[in-house]
């Protein structure tokens, strides 16, 4: 009978269901565990997501764009890349209603980003901060999540996923969370840059 109801259930519901509950309890850990001290100075700043195809592709060319007359290096990189990829098709299609191409993009993994000389390393979900966090743990203090940067509510969920196969629908939800983040950001570090 349960396994029956189960069934009903709709597959995007169940998951939608448990990101949430994760998100909730990962926005918390987040909170207890970060150190926050954003530097005054942000001259480097280097995206992280999974595979650098969807998520810090998307934050750094749109930042790129919003950031065009400052003196900025943006950068972006994956946690596991072991060759360069191209943005999925569906990516491409809903990052050009943000007015950002991807078409040439060519995903990179961290040994190609300088991270050491980044002022501000920001990753999109908190299993990214993590591992980040745990392997190199003298970034600590510069490390961020993209959606802590949001203006409130939305910074009070940590999570952005990744939308890689779940259609464009999922993209436009997960690049409109990424802009709202970065429209604030850009206007801390303008702020930063007086």
């Amino acid at each position: 009978m349960l396994s029956t109801f189960k069934s009903l259930i709709p597959r995007s519901y169940k998951r939608q269901t448990k990101r949430f509950i994760l998100n909730i309890c990962e926005s918390i850990l987040y909170r207890l565990t970060r150190e926050r001290q954003i530097t005054n100075n942000v001259h480097h700043i280097v995206f992280v997501c999974k595979g650098n195809i969807c998520r810090s592709a998307f934050a750094e060319f749109y930042l790129r764009k919003l950031l065009l007359d400052k003196n900025i290096k943006i950068d972006s990189c994956g946690l596991d890349v072991d060759q360069g990829t191209q943005s999925p098709q569906d990516a491409v299609l809903v990052a050009r209603e943000f007015e950002v191409d991807l078409s040439d993009h060519i995903s990179k993994g961290l040994p190609a980003c300088d991270l050491q000389k980044a002022d501000l390393i920001v990753t999109m979900e908190f299993s990214q901060y993590l591992r980040l966090i745990t392997k190199i743990p003298e970034y600590k203090k510069k490390t961020f999540i993209l959606s802590e940067f949001a203006p409130w509510p939305a910074c009070l969920m940590c999570n952005i996923y990744d939308p890689f196969g779940l259609g464009e629908d999922e993209f436009r939800r997960c690049f409109q969370k990424t802009k709202f983040s970065l429209d604030r950001l850009k206007n801390l570090i303008s702020i930063s840059q007086i």
